[in-house]
């Protein structure tokens, strides 16, 4: 079996003389609800916050440290939040805050080996490590969001040469209904570039000096699992960060 390991705010362990004494356990994330007992029933009545809605977890790796001189140095980097990429997923990475102490003994009197437990406040939805954008041109192209939940997209939209206004639409279908999310923005510039942020629900210039959402109106739209119809007016060409999430 191959050795594991983990990536921290950039820095590969191995980098650092850290190795995994064992892999990390690949987790999916508890639904956050809420029970609750009924006089006369049964049983508890389950209600769900929302959809897609889950609880951050601790992932406990056991690390072991070669020499101990570099100690101090592990202590350092191991602190404060970031995103870590555990060798289950070497595709993915987790938003995560490193929490609790981290003590480092010695492992054995004879080899310079040092072991103790880090904890990672893990996010519960990971992300692509790299995310590829994809380039549309024509009204009506579908695009695939390969994640477990709606993504929330970041859109770089080309306005057609002339036009000040544009409109923007994803469309999936949810069991038997087709779900539409569409926002239209005004006092736009012909040939020029914007960014329709679906997660920080903006709309701005492509130096970022100027603040649209005002002229927006509609929904950011999102795109949900699997197949998303993508259509516009007004648009030379839309590149997207589809920004997919993972349990």
């Amino acid at each position: 079996m191959a050795q594991s390991w983990f990536i921290w705010n950039g820095f590969d362990c191995r980098s650092k003389g850290v190795l995994l004494d064992g892999p990390v356990a690949i987790v999916r994330p508890e639904e956050r609800v809420q029970h609750s007992q009924i006089p006369g029933r049964s049983g508890d009545l389950t209600q769900l916050e929302g959809e897609d809605i889950y609880n951050s977890y601790i992932q406990t790796a056991t690390i072991l440290v070669h020499g101990g001189y570099r100690v101090r140095e592990i202590y350092r980097w191991l602190r404060g939040a970031g995103y870590v990429t555990f060798s289950g997923e070497p595709d993915k990475k987790q938003a995560a805050r490193i929490i609790g102490a981290i003590t480092l003994n010695k492992h054995s009197y004879n080899l310079d080996w040092w072991t103790g437990e880090c904890q990672f406040y893990c996010q519960p939805l990971k992300e692509l490590l790299i995310d590829n954008p994809v380039t549309i041109t024509s009204s009506g192209t579908a695009i695939r969001n390969n994640g477990d939940v709606e993504s929330r997209p970041l859109y770089k939209i080309t306005v057609a040469s002339g036009k000040t206004s544009i409109t923007l639409t994803a469309a999936w279908t949810q069991g038997s209904a087709t779900r539409l999310m569409t926002i239209t923005v005004t006092g736009l510039t012909g040939g020029s570039t914007y960014y329709i942020d679906s997660d920080a629900l903006e709309v701005y210039n492509a130096n970022r000096t100027d603040l649209l959402t005002k002229n927006s109106g509609g929904t950011f739209p999102v795109l949900g699992p699997g197949n998303n119809v993508i259509t516009f007016t007004n648009i030379a060409s839309v590149e997207i960060t589809k920004r997919e999430r993972f349990l």
